[in-house]
């Protein structure tokens, strides 16, 4: 590449396109990555257990084993660390590399550390254009759509389990996002030449190429600065309020409300996960499928007798009507201190869940920008209902996040400032 060498990494909800885009455009010119993907490690560890061909294994027989694996090791780091090792011996000093299928933070953590250089890139897609583009290998197993959601539901964040997927949190962790949305108009060829384009202008500014932040990237840097207040045990969220002039007119996070502080200060736990080992915990046999539980539930919640996941599949909402935060939206726009907000814009860490849909509607906010990739489905249905009737927008962010922002931007200025040197001379 004739510059000095760049580490990336690619995260995303399955059927987003990652793989695509390492095969596809970074692997080859001009880039010429040297990849590894973590999924081959998990990939050749179900074979050698199973002794069949890759092609038997379904998606959640590859969760598992991506999961045992980290669990056999005790290192949530593990495939990344193995991959890490493998690259030492593979690639020179001027080789740069990218890293796949990364599906845990504590990997996203460790290739930080192994390479200061490095970047995360999120690959965002929405649900629909996912589920067709890998339909046909659930389809091959036998398997709905529904197994694909259950699948995908394990993949976000599998709560309880420390070795689990938490593709949500490498989503939240990542310093860049795209967008790989289809371009119904556009040949296969044509869609992988503009995502090229997308990819090459975030890489030219990794390598010190200098451009200030975009709107959006600079609100959802303040949103995402607001998040880091939180205290809440689970994950932090930010959220602001732009007016039609583009001040900041209200800041939230997810809290509890005053006088009551954090959870972990004032229950010594998080609320929610307190209730739901209550309701757990009181359960004698499966709700599920009738059988008697000889042994308490583990951290996985799967009944001994059917394998499923009584927590996901019981636990109505996964408690969080339970939960004692008031969420990033609703502190944002009770500090904004109006009685209509109609026009305004809120920047979200998050898709915002059903009752902040309600909430933010209501207050006359037309026009949603959010990061997260897995969307409250009844949260979108209402605001396609608004979109339609009302003129809502609801837009996906892309670009630098806040975690890259000053390390990118910080030295911008410079463009101006060599500029004014060259009028002087």
């Amino acid at each position: 590449m004739g510059k000095l060498p760049l580490y990336l990494g690619l995260t995303g909800p399955f059927g987003s396109g990652c793989t695509t885009i390492r095969k596809e455009i970074l692997e080859k010119s001009p880039f010429n990555f040297k990849a590894f993907s973590l999924s081959d490690l998990v990939k050749d560890a179900w074979v050698e257990k199973n002794k069949k061909p890759i092609e038997e294994a379904k998606r959640s027989d590859l969760q598992d084993m991506g999961n045992e694996l980290r669990r056999e090791h005790n290192d949530s780091a593990f495939l990344a660390k193995t991959m890490v090792e493998e690259a030492k011996h593979e690639v020179g000093k001027e080789d740069s590399l990218v890293f796949d299928s990364i599906r845990n933070s504590a990997e996203v953590e460790h290739l930080r550390t192994a390479y200061p250089s490095f970047y995360l890139v999120g690959v965002c897609c929405s649900e629909k254009p996912r589920w067709d583009r890998i339909k046909t290998d659930y389809e091959r197993h036998g398997l709905p759509y529904t197994a694909f959601k259950v699948d995908e539901q394990r993949d976000q964040n599998e709560e309880g389990i420390p070795f689990g997927q938490q593709v949500g949190l490498c989503m939240y962790e990542a310093d860049v996002l795209i967008l790989n949305e289809p371009k119904h108009m556009l040949s296969r060829s044509a869609a992988i030449n503009a995502l090229r384009g997308q990819l090459t202008e975030h890489i030219e500014v990794f390598q010190g190429k200098l451009r200030p932040p975009t709107e959006p990237e600079m609100y959802m840097s303040i949103a995402h600065n607001a998040s880091l207040m939180s205290l809440c045990i689970k994950r932090q969220v930010g959220a602001i309020v732009v007016d039609q002039r583009g001040l900041v007119v209200g800041v939230g996070w997810n809290a509890n409300p005053e006088p009551l502080g954090a959870c972990i200060k004032e229950f010594g736990d998080c609320y929610r996960a307190m209730r739901i080992d209550e309701q757990l915990g009181e359960l004698s046999h499966c709700p599920l499928c009738g059988k008697e539980f000889l042994t308490p539930l583990g951290s996985s919640h799967k009944c001994p007798s059917c394998g499923k996941d009584v927590y996901r599949e019981y636990v109505r909402d996964r408690a969080m009507s339970r939960c004692t935060a008031l969420h990033a939206e609703e502190m944002a726009i009770l500090n904004a201190g109006k009685s209509s907000l109609l026009g305004h814009t809120i920047y979200t860490t998050t898709f915002p869940c059903f009752t902040c849909a309600q909430k933010i509607l209501y207050s006359g906010i037309r026009r949603i920008v959010y990061v997260e990739s897995y969307p409250d489905i009844d949260s979108v249905a209402l605001f396609e209902k608004a979109k339609e009737m009302h003129g809502l927008t609801l837009t996906k962010f892309e670009g630098v996040k806040a975690r890259a922002y000053h390390r990118l931007f910080g030295s911008w200025r410079r463009l101006i400032e060599d500029e004014v040197r060259a009028r002087r001379q």
